[in-house]
């Protein structure tokens, strides 16, 4: 008999199978297999096959999460998981309104309906907003006028919608379908009619969980249905309270435009709070942010696992950047660290730093929200989470490469080009994020690898802090390089600074003590501030440096302006040569106030990212990256 070949999935395949098999049986050895009729049976055994074997296939990958392609498999596993996917959200702005009311009325309250509508135009398109609940208010005197005063008034973008259901035999957990792709799960507020006769409103919470459901707990659930539209479900009369028939399951949502919304920093309102008379000032106090599609495949794949891992809780470092990455599609990443890790130990408390997605901003009603809903009910007793800000280090860097051109036909500048898009992929690909380290041979190899004909890379790095002086007043001005540095490398961009009632021109350098000796350079130093036009000393104790931890403080600094384009000051200095791996795990010592009381500064909240600065040589700035192109000299 012979054998049969069960690897091929190809149609052709399949069927130029199925022929030599046939073939190579007696019955069949003198058969013209291209006749018409046995041609026909042989496609459609082999059609029948491909199918079965297609579909098989296709079956598999779906039933995992790594291969499943299908958004519904994906979200079906992930549901699994006890995740669910994260719905769009709506771009939400906070407003102060302060209404003076006509003569004609006659209340000493007055309420914020959440159905009045405030409008804003971005790019020629309108969009609505609604304020999260309503407000209420009492008349207040401000400067010897009585006004009604809102403050605080969360708006959200996109439009009100109402589904109701009645509840039928087989449905009492539901689920109520909220047939529209744009839903902003946040929003949805669930109740519950008696019945048609019985008016009476019973509002359900929502729930994520089952730890504190009892059987007549009044929570609904939310999941992705197979249709990629987001339902409501109830409970079983054990985990939440079940419906009965006759119920009218009443649901309200705002349905957005997500990301389009963002931006938006005037808004118009209604007219007529209290009557046609009236007199009323709307201000902005954060612009409207927070707008995001519904979350990809991708990142569903990717948060889903994680999310299990943390089985509802938030102990472990991974379970708080779980919990916070699969509840706000603002963060792009996040960085968490124990207290322990402060020095000296700060017990009891957990630093979070959030950097948001490129364009996108993360309000202090975004870190309160994430707070209180998603790790402190999560969290143990008497651990306290406080949130630092991302610091930003930059690095920059000249890099010269040598190449062989007898193995490349590419010209110096292709090749200088080709080694600065490896330079730009390594940063969008390995840094741009907290937690992410800069390994200098780890570059140096890519850079190596960008052509066959380049034998040699040699990087000279800058790190660069950046700061925002204060005009016309003097300040201390701490920067934390967190890196060893190399002394005589301080240097800055000029800027105008007050020194003795006079103004000049200068930059900052720095001198390193007697102390400070080949080859190690531990130790400290000064601070000096130079003159532009003369490069002579005009302030010789402007600050401190301590070359081994990267700590330059700037003493009573008065700037009074900046040169050139830029906005800041930016004081760059050279890594120590037993110091070109930068890394954020880097800890910072503590610095102590007059009275001894220890103040924790942020450990992990630096983002190492890519100095794109434009060479501007009369303020001293240079390129962020250049790179230069040397053909090697004959080595015979």
């Amino acid at each position: 008999m012979a054998t049969k070949n069960l690897t091929e999935l190809d149609f052709d395949g399949i069927r130029n199978n199925l022929k030599l098999y046939l073939q190579s049986q007696e019955e069949f050895s003198d058969y013209d297999f291209e006749a018409s009729g046995l041609t026909v049976l042989l496609d459609l055994l082999a059609y029948n096959t491909h199918y079965n074997a297609f579909l098989a296939h296709m079956t598999a990958n779906e039933a995992f999460l790594d291969s499943a392609i299908k958004r519904n498999s994906v979200a079906s596993i992930a549901k699994t998981m006890g995740y669910t996917a994260r719905s769009a959200r709506a771009a939400r702005a906070t407003i102060n309104l302060e209404i003076v009311p006509d003569v004609s009325y006659n209340s000493s309250s007055l309420t914020l309906s959440r159905n009045t509508i405030f409008s804003t135009t971005i790019q020629g398109k309108t969009y609505s907003f609604f304020p999260k609940q309503d407000y209420t208010t009492t008349l207040t005197t401000v400067s010897g006028v009585e006004k009604f005063v809102f403050t605080g008034v969360e708006i959200i973008e996109g439009l009100r919608v109402v589904n109701s259901e009645i509840v039928e035999a087989g449905g009492l957990q539901g689920p109520v379908l909220m047939a529209n792709p744009k839903v902003d799960t946040t929003t949805v507020r669930c109740r519950v009619q008696e019945s048609l006769t019985n008016t009476n409103l019973v509002t359900y919470t929502f729930s994520d969980n089952i730890l504190d459901a009892t059987a007549s707990s009044k929570i609904f659930y939310i999941e992705e249905a197979l249709n990629g539209f987001y339902q409501v479900t109830f409970g079983d009369g054990v985990l939440g309270s079940s419906l009965a028939v006759g119920n009218i399951v009443r649901l309200d949502y705002i349905a957005t435009n997500a990301s389009e919304a963002n931006g938006a920093t005037t808004f118009t309102y209604p007219t007529n709070f209290t009557g046609s008379n009236e007199s009323t000032t709307l201000t902005v106090t954060s612009p409207s942010a927070g707008g995001a599609e519904q979350e990809t495949v991708d990142s569903i794949r990717f948060n889903a696992p994680r999310f299990n891992a943390t089985k509802n809780r938030a102990v472990t470092a991974n379970d708080y950047k779980s919990l916070i990455l699969s509840s706000n599609p603002n963060v792009k990443s996040v960085a968490v660290w124990g207290g322990e890790d402060n020095d000296p130990p700060m017990y009891g408390k957990v630093f979070v730093s959030l950097q948001p997605n490129a364009g996108l901003v993360i309000t202090q009603d975004d870190k309160d929200t994430i707070l209180r809903d998603f790790i402190e009910p999560r969290q143990p007793i008497s651990i306290r989470t406080e949130f630092v800000d991302p610091e930003f280090t930059y690095i920059g860097m000249t890099v010269g490469v040598n190449y062989d051109s007898k193995v490349t036909l590419l010209s110096s500048g292709q090749i200088q080009t080709a080694v600065n898009d490896t330079i730009n992929a390594y940063f969008n690909n390995t840094l741009n994020t907290l937690d992410a380290n800069f390994y200098y041979s780890k570059l140096t190899s890519e850079i190596i690898k960008t052509s066959t004909s380049i034998v040699s890379a040699n990087l000279e790095l800058r790190i660069q802090k950046r700061f925002t002086p204060t005009i016309g007043r003097e300040m201390l001005y701490p920067l934390y390089f967190n890196n060893k540095l190399q002394p005589g490398t301080i240097t800055s961009n000029y800027f105008n600074a007050i020194i003795n009632t006079a103004t000049y021109n200068v930059y900052i350098t720095d001198v390193a003590n007697a102390n400070v000796v080949a080859p190690l350079y531990n130790g400290s130093g000064t601070i000096v501030i130079k003159s532009v036009a003369t490069n002579e000393i005009l302030n010789s104790n402007a600050g401190t440096i301590n070359y081994d931890t990267g700590v330059v403080t700037l003493n009573s600094l008065n700037v009074s302006s900046i040169a050139g384009s830029v906005t800041n000051i930016r004081v760059s200095a050279q890594p120590h040569e037993s110091a070109k791996d930068i890394k954020t795990e880097n800890l910072r010592r503590v610095s102590e106030t007059s009275s001894s009381a220890v103040i924790p500064q942020a450990s992990k909240n630096i983002i190492l990212t890519q100095d794109l600065s434009s060479a501007d040589i009369p303020n001293n700035i240079l390129t962020g990256i250049s790179v230069t192109a040397t053909p090697k000299v004959s080595d015979y």
